[in-house]
């Protein structure tokens, strides 16, 4: 006796497959959906770096006006000691306190170095540049602050003497105000060509 093989269907008799081509089918399918779950989430997940990195370029760029403030009112105090050395009237700078880089903390700067490596290349150098220069003006408060509080303590135990080791110790304090002044004018710079829109489109 001759066992006939089943056959199935969908809706029509005509559509029948036995259960081997009914297996093939099913795994065919199960492939081309996983292919197409990979390929969905792929996507996703590119929109999702699209969206982190232009969150964090806009929180990036929200920052700078702020920072830029504080640089421009560290400059003045610096240029004001300095005149003050000129004058044998010595004050003491006022620095910001928001002169740091702190902001930095909260910005995903890889999702942000990803932003600017392809959306806007003419600015990552300076976006880098700035990340370097940022290292200079996160300690650089403490540090200036510690040279001039020295510098008082000695200017006003020397006052009366004048001698030449006031002389030089007020020159050299220059020479490190007038190179602290130009560090933070290229950072001014960088910043303001990092506030312009894509300059290089």
């Amino acid at each position: 006796m001759i066992q006939q093989q089943d056959n199935y269907y969908i809706l029509f008799k005509n559509w029948s497959l036995d259960p081997n081509q009914w297996s093939m089918l099913m795994d065919g399918t199960a492939v081309i959906l996983t292919l197409l779950g990979f390929i969905i989430a792929f996507w996703l997940y590119q929109v999702q770096r699209k969206d982190k990195a232009t969150d964090a370029q806009r929180f990036f760029k929200a920052s700078l006006p702020g920072l830029r403030s504080s640089i421009q009112y560290a400059i003045a105090d610096l240029r004001e000691f300095k005149e003050s050395l000129d004058l044998d009237k010595v004050v003491d700078p006022v620095l910001s306190v928001s002169l740091n880089d702190k902001f930095l903390e909260k910005v995903n700067l890889v999702a942000l170095n990803r932003y600017y490596a392809k959306n806007d290349k003419s600015s990552l150098k300076h976006f880098n540049r700035l990340l370097v220069d940022s290292n200079f003006f996160g300690d650089y408060r403490d540090y200036i602050t510690n040279q001039i509080k020295y510098f008082r303590t000695v200017y006003l135990e020397r006052e009366e003497t004048r001698s030449s080791n006031m002389l030089r110790m007020k020159e050299k304090i220059r020479i490190v105000l007038d190179k602290d002044i130009s560090r933070f004018e290229e950072i001014l710079a960088n910043i303001d060509l990092l506030l312009l829109e894509n300059p290089g489109k």
